[in-house]
């Protein structure tokens, strides 16, 4: 995976010294601190390579004076933004906020310093327990970085004992969901990713060992999906409120099917209910005793099948010994055909 350099400071302009420290606290909520400047040469110099500009609308005048190229990601906060609206629009300003909004301004920053695109996600759900929808979720991730992208692997079951368990990641140092739930507001897209446990380029929201559901996972996951160029998401097949987010933000919803009566059966009950929160939907079969073939279980389910998991016995060990799941070339095979399915070659 590509190492993600951090982003150079937001450029705030101003000359006076309460704007500035207003201005430094609002970049503090954002995860940044600011490059505060007054001079105009030293505002020419940042004000190309800057991620945002915040400015006050003191010194729109002398901005435009100047002939300051367009640019984005640029924030005006005034004291009335019905009468800065003209002169601000004039400087390219995406938006002009007063100074007593401080959640606007800090979600204008987040949303300016975070990068403008959101990851592509990918959950993925068992149609039964022990079909092996973590490990064919760990899979998914631990290939996309493989492949120079930036994953992470959020966990959605807090009674599955953790995700790093199965990517042999857990100990690896870093925060886990008992360490971010409850964030409220806000969370900045690099300060999240600095925060995470890394394991072989793969970064992961798992949950410890305490079974605690999340109580507010909704900050979490948006900064997940501003700070990473894809999130894999194991949830179970109950479908609680974290469940249901994850499932509502993926581009793809992949469930696994055992090829048997009882699993399509299962499948077929599920299926219905993800149809209320998922966009496209496809099934990774299972291989079963005296089995169904895969695409009787597709037929049966109405969706694409991408792929069928065979059995593999050097699969449980490596799990075992925290080696993960990339070795068994029947994961792998899945895995890589979710990822060319939403377009990640």
């Amino acid at each position: 995976m590509a190492d993600r350099e951090p982003s150079a400071a937001p450029l705030v302009v101003t000359r006076d010294d309460t704007f500035a420290e207003s201005a430094r606290r609002w970049c503090a909520a954002a995860g940044h601190e600011p490059e505060t400047v007054t001079d105009l040469d030293r505002v020419r110099r940042s004000w190309r390579s800057a991620p945002a500009v915040l400015v006050d609308e003191r010194d729109v005048d002398s901005l435009l004076a100047v002939g300051l190229p367009r640019r984005d990601e640029v924030l005006v906060v005034a004291a009335d933004p019905r009468l800065a609206w003209r002169e601000a629009l004039d400087l390219g300003a995406r938006d002009v906020l007063a100074g007593t909004e401080d959640a606007a301004i800090v979600g204008a920053l987040v949303r300016a310093l975070d990068g403008s695109g959101e990851a592509c996600a990918i959950t993925v759900v068992g149609a039964v327990g022990g079909v092996g929808a973590s490990t064919l979720a760990a899979a998914t991730a631990g290939l996309a970085a493989t492949r120079d992208l930036a994953p992470v692997l959020i966990d959605g079951d807090p009674m599955g004992g953790g995700l790093d368990l199965v990517t042999g990641a857990e100990h690896a140092t870093g925060s886990r969901w008992d360490d971010l739930d409850g964030a409220i507001g806000h969370v900045g897209a690099a300060e999240l990713v600095s925060s995470l446990p890394v394991h072989r380029g793969l970064a992961l929201v798992s949950f410890a060992r305490s079974g605690r559901p999340v109580v507010g996972a909704t900050p979490v996951i948006a900064a997940a999906m501003r700070g990473f160029d894809l999130v894999v998401a194991d949830v179970p097949r109950h479908l609680d409120g974290l469940g249901r987010e994850l499932v509502s933000r993926s581009v793809l919803t992949v469930v696994v099917v055992p090829r048997r009566l009882r699993g399509v059966v299962a499948a077929r009950a599920l299926v219905e209910r993800l149809g209320d929160w998922s966009g496209a939907l496809a099934i990774v079969t299972r291989a079963a005793p005296g089995a169904m073939a895969s695409a009787a279980v597709g037929r049966e389910l109405g969706l694409p099948v991408l792929a069928d998991l065979g059995s593999s016995r050097r699969l449980p060990v490596d799990l075992e010994h925290g080696l993960g799941p990339l070795r068994a070339r029947t994961v792998v095979g899945a895995a890589r055909r979710i990822l060319d399915t939403v377009g990640l070659r």
